[in-house]
């Protein structure tokens, strides 16, 4: 199965267009959902309690392709306690629910429309995609690494990427894109 490169061209990403990219161990994963495979993942299951409460996991079941960079557990543990208890109410939080503005708004601050792969984003080059909640997200290689900026200025490294689905590509990251 092919995919889209993460971070393609600037040409191609005005375009639209980007070369296929095959990448290592994606067949498996392939027969899997976003929603399903982030389900399936250790560390991943705050962020995907509140896709499914906040109905952004039905999408992500379904429709596609989505590149989602997912925030592990620990790394909503950071969030600030007011704005964690709202966005990602935990079994201690006395919330069983997500703000249902809120909540699908953060979710969505997390996900490009589009496979987009790590594989041909050169060190030393970045791009400035629109997340499905509508706010601008800039990635970038540096060294290697790749470091997503949020408009607020809240950063996230990826630190484990190109887990491909049916219908896109999960990276999971270190921090929640939330301040």
């Amino acid at each position: 199965m092919t995919s889209r490169p993460i971070l393609p061209r600037i040409a191609a990403a005005t375009l639209g267009l980007a070369g296929l990219v095959l990448t290592a161990g994606g067949a498996a994963a392939q027969n899997t959902n976003c929603i399903d495979t982030l389900a399936a993942m250790p560390g991943a299951s705050r962020f995907v309690d509140v896709a499914v409460r906040t109905h952004v996991a039905q999408d992500l079941r379904e429709v596609g392709p989505f590149t989602i960079f997912v925030p592990t557990d620990d790394a909503v543990a950071k969030v600030a306690p007011g704005l964690a208890n709202v966005v990602f109410p935990g079994q201690t939080s006395g919330e069983r629910t997500a703000d249902p503005v809120v909540g699908p708004a953060v979710i969505n601050a997390h996900i490009l429309p589009g496979r987009y792969t790590s594989s041909s984003l050169r060190p030393g080059e970045s791009v400035t995609m629109r997340t499905r909640a509508g706010t601008q997200l800039t990635i970038a290689n540096e060294g290697g690494a790749y470091v997503l900026t949020a408009p607020n200025g809240q950063r996230a490294v990826v630190t484990l990427g190109d887990r491909l689905c049916s219908n896109g590509v999960v990276h999971v990251i270190d921090t929640a894109l939330v301040r």
